[in-house]
């Protein structure tokens, strides 16, 4: 009699532990795209609802839902990426005055920062806080080593690591401040572009380029380290790929230039104003047998002239 209960009891575990798994699988996780909607001067549009809104999945119309981050429905987790290489002195000397408006800018009360470093390595300065003092900190001390490579693809790679780590469904962002090209990163752009899409994760950069910055600087801040045939090889690269526009596009986040500190200032505030002005469309997409990419439309019959900005698909997973 022992025998047969047990029996039993291992026959009803089971067909729970089978029912279970059968939920699970054909649980399809939401998939959610911030926009950003600004009118033709770059201005925020605001107060609209998910009436305002066609979004394309593949061609396939789907029902959204919509919120926006600035009524503080996710707070934002933001890596700082910073280039160190020697090349880029003249502009490390305006990027470490600025760490303040990291935190208090574009993170906000309830985000936090991390700070990343990259050259011929990449290094972890800072890891995730919310205290903007040691954000600071982290941006003050700040040097240029003694190196001609920048490994940007390697950095945002390492970013978004720490971005995973993160718990508590925040918002993620990777800040990339160096030049429009990478330097001899190991990992190819296109496996970050998918890690990146995969993750919903928005890419903003602001870049500066080495032949024009050091005349921007004072005579006591700029060491020159390059030399005529250096700048030669730089205009050279021009031609080449820019990784910068490649991971704003692929993410639909947003590019800047600075010259001067007070340029850079200008564009942390512009940061500021499209990163907590963001609108999440979210929705259930259909199920796949397969992992493949879905290419996102977003449509504003209702605002004429309106501008959006987002990632361009996402990467759906096999049951």
């Amino acid at each position: 009699m022992a025998t047969y209960r047990l029996l039993l009891l291992l026959v009803l575990l089971a067909t729970c532990m089978l029912a279970q798994e059968t939920t699970l699988r054909a649980t399809v996780p939401l998939v959610t795209i911030p926009v950003s909607v600004t009118d033709k001067n770059g201005n925020p549009v605001e107060g609209m609802a998910a009436t305002d809104f066609v979004l394309l999945d593949n061609g396939e119309r789907r029902q959204i839902n919509v919120d926006i981050v600035e009524f503080g429905i996710s707070p934002i987790s933001l890596v700082a990426v910073v280039q160190t290489s020697n090349m880029s002195l003249a502009a490390v000397e305006k990027i470490k005055k600025i760490g303040a408006m990291i935190p208090l800018a574009v993170v906000g009360a309830n985000g936090k920062a991390a700070v990343v470093t990259y050259d011929a390595s990449v290094q972890l300065v800072q890891d995730f806080t919310s205290d903007a003092e040691k954000i600071s900190s982290a941006f003050s001390h700040l040097k240029a080593v003694d190196a001609t490579t920048g490994h940007m693809l390697d950095a945002v790679d390492r970013s978004l690591d720490l971005l995973a780590a993160q718990s508590g469904g925040s918002r993620h962002n990777i800040l990339i401040i160096g030049e429009a090209k990478d330097r001899g990163s190991k990992i190819p752009l296109d496996s970050i572009v998918q890690k990146l899409q995969r993750t919903g994760t928005t890419v903003y950069c602001m870049n500066y380029s080495k032949l024009i910055t050091p005349f921007t600087m004072k005579a006591d801040e700029y060491q020159p380290t390059g030399d005529y045939l250096q700048g030669m090889v730089e205009l050279v690269r021009l031609a080449k790929r820019n990784t910068m526009n490649t991971l704003v596009d692929m993410t639909g986040g947003k590019r800047f230039g600075f010259q001067t500190k007070a340029g850079l200032e200008r564009d942390l505030m512009l940061l500021s104003k499209d990163i907590h002005n963001r609108y999440l469309l979210s929705f259930t997409p259909a199920s796949d047998e397969t992992s493949t990419f879905h290419k996102i439309e977003i449509e504003l019959p209702n605002v004429p002239g309106a501008i959006t900005r987002a990632r361009p698909g996402y990467w759906s997973l096999a049951p």
